[in-house]
């Protein structure tokens, strides 16, 4: 019976450890896809030399997934959006697990363009310059996941001004994750 004992023990802890870092892998491949993605969409900017933009799947919630369009501006038609890749959390099994911590992010981040209309939230990457605003100014900020089963598993992906992104355990290395 001891025995037995122990090895439901050892097996409890084992299937929550098991858990954990699956969960762990999860919050990973969003954040490597995320910024896979965004420095895709500057490559292609400047290969094609055309405007990219990747923004929110839905509205302004991260939280939903993201996409990637080619964006033609012409004299005579208003600007023509063509989306070439779309990442759902939605379709990798995802859903509700890997959110944006609202109260964790000031107003400004989440790259959100304040000097926009609806203060929208996007990365545009024109001839490959690095995440311009739509006043052309820079944007320098960060996004932060969060896994919702485990809410201490947390990354924050921070695009710096000369365009290297990094990822940031706020666990492990805190004064790196500090705001900008």
């Amino acid at each position: 019976m001891i025995c037995l004992a122990i090895v439901g023990v050892m097996t409890g802890f084992g299937v929550n450890l098991f858990n954990r870092q699956i969960a762990e892998l999860q919050l990973r491949r969003v954040v490597h896809s995320f910024i896979q993605d965004a420095q895709l969409s500057r490559q292609y900017s400047r290969s094609k030399n055309v405007e990219m933009t990747m923004r929110p799947i839905e509205g302004n919630n991260w939280g939903e997934g993201w996409q990637i369009q080619e964006n033609y501006f012409s004299k005579n038609h208003p600007a023509i959006s063509t989306p070439l890749k779309i990442y759902s959390l939605k379709s990798y099994q995802l859903i509700g697990l890997i959110h944006i911590p609202e109260d964790l992010l000031k107003p400004s981040q989440q790259f959100t363009d304040m000097s926009a209309p609806h203060k929208t939230r996007h990365l545009s990457f024109k001839n490959g310059q690095i995440a311009l605003l739509k006043n052309g100014g820079f944007v320098a900020n960060r996004i932060i996941w969060q896994h919702a089963q485990y809410p201490d598993l947390i990354r924050h992906i921070i695009l710096g001004p000369g365009g290297r992104w990094r990822t940031c355990n706020p666990k492990e290395d805190n004064q790196a994750c500090s705001s900008n």
